[in-house]
């Protein structure tokens, strides 16, 4: 039979749950149960029942017209789907439904660190050993955690798949906030062991810009400044800095995998540990406060707007600080140059 409101209306428990179909949407129907009807309907090859709301909350019309696209979607993925189909659906979806900051972060996390190929076989193990190879950032590893939970309950309850693989994934655990920042003498070893490969040069440029490790290999460089587009920035805002002299010698973009072994041999040779390439840049912003320099300056310099620019200032407060910013630089690079060793690794 087709369903109609006043037959849905007239549903009464009679001691057992039952389920009646939709002669005119095959596998979508009501169901009857102590608390109620709901709404209801049965998906992929193996019948998953996903309930899609209770009556009268939902009515029969908002019901079918769900029930509809749910079925729709699943017989348009068919058996195979890659990953990156499935995200760009889900990161379109995310655009129209969160704030941008958490679509961006959604699209960065799960574009850089989600498995790709088939979606259909993609196995817990595949997304655990992706999570692993995150060890060494533990605050990544938190957050690409939490936004793959997101994507595959998403996949899940639309239908791209009947369960989700990491489902139960115990939290990675909370992050600790760091304080960490390195000593001059620590700067100094660094610096000297320091050598022409893509993850050296990277380390020097986060040394001498207080970068995110991730938006150098984004870096278009001017020919006294550089910027980061806004798409590849953490707040979405387009970060354009001076280059000083010495940064002009080193500031480039570089594209680099493999961080952990890298930073552990860096470590060892070194003899620097018990950091992180993030405190790098508390290390940065940091040494411009011992050098004097305001910290609306700094925070221009880091592109941090949460601070003295957030709220009303940062939508009123358009000057952009550039000559001030200039002047940082050039005396951050003068007190650098001065704590650096002579010979191997001296500009």
């Amino acid at each position: 039979m087709r369903l109609t409101d006043a037959f849905v209306r007239n549903l009464k428990f009679d001691g057992k749950k039952v389920r009646h179909f939709d002669d005119a949407l095959p596998n979508f129907g009501v169901r009857v149960y102590k608390s109620g009807v709901s709404f209801m309907v049965l998906i992929g090859n193996n019948r998953k029942q996903i309930t899609l709301g209770k009556y009268p909350t939902m009515s029969l019309k908002e019901a079918r017209t769900v029930a509809l696209e749910l079925l729709h979607t699943k017989d348009r993925r068919s058996s195979e789907i890659s990953t990156s189909e499935a995200l760009g659906d889900f990161l379109s979806h995310s655009e129209a439904n969160n704030k941008p900051r958490t679509a961006r972060d959604y699209k960065r996390l799960l574009n850089r660190h989600f498995p790709q190929g088939s979606l259909q076989t993609l196995r817990r193990g595949d997304i655990l050993n992706k999570l692993d190879g995150l060890k060494h950032v533990p605050g990544e590893r938190s957050h690409a955690t939490a936004a793959f939970q997101v994507f595959l309950n998403w996949c899940v309850h639309n239908g791209y798949l009947d369960i989700n693989p990491i489902a139960g994934l115990r939290n990675q655990g909370k992050v600790q906030k760091r304080d960490r920042i390195l000593t001059d003498e620590e700067i100094k070893a660094v610096w000297e062991h320091l050598g022409d490969d893509r993850f050296d040069r990277t380390v020097r440029i986060l040394m001498l810009t207080g970068l995110r490790r991730g938006e150098v290999q984004h870096i278009v460089v001017n020919d006294d400044t550089a910027t980061i587009p806004a798409e590849f920035t953490k707040n979405g805002h387009e970060h354009t800095f001076p280059l000083g002299p010495l940064s002009k010698q080193y500031v480039e973009p570089i594209t680099f995998n493999g961080w952990g072994k890298s930073k552990s041999r860096l470590d060892k040779t070194c003899g620097v540990t018990d950091y992180t390439l993030h405190d790098l840049r508390r290390t940065y912003a940091s040494n411009h406060a011992r050098l004097g320099t305001p910290i609306h300056v700094t925070e221009k310099l880091i592109n941090h707007i949460s601070g003295v620019f957030a709220g009303i200032t940062g939508v009123y407060q358009k000057y952009e600080y550039v000559d001030e910013m200039r002047e940082a630089c050039q005396k951050y690079e003068e007190w650098l140059i001065s704590i650096l060793p002579r010979g191997k690794g001296k500009p």
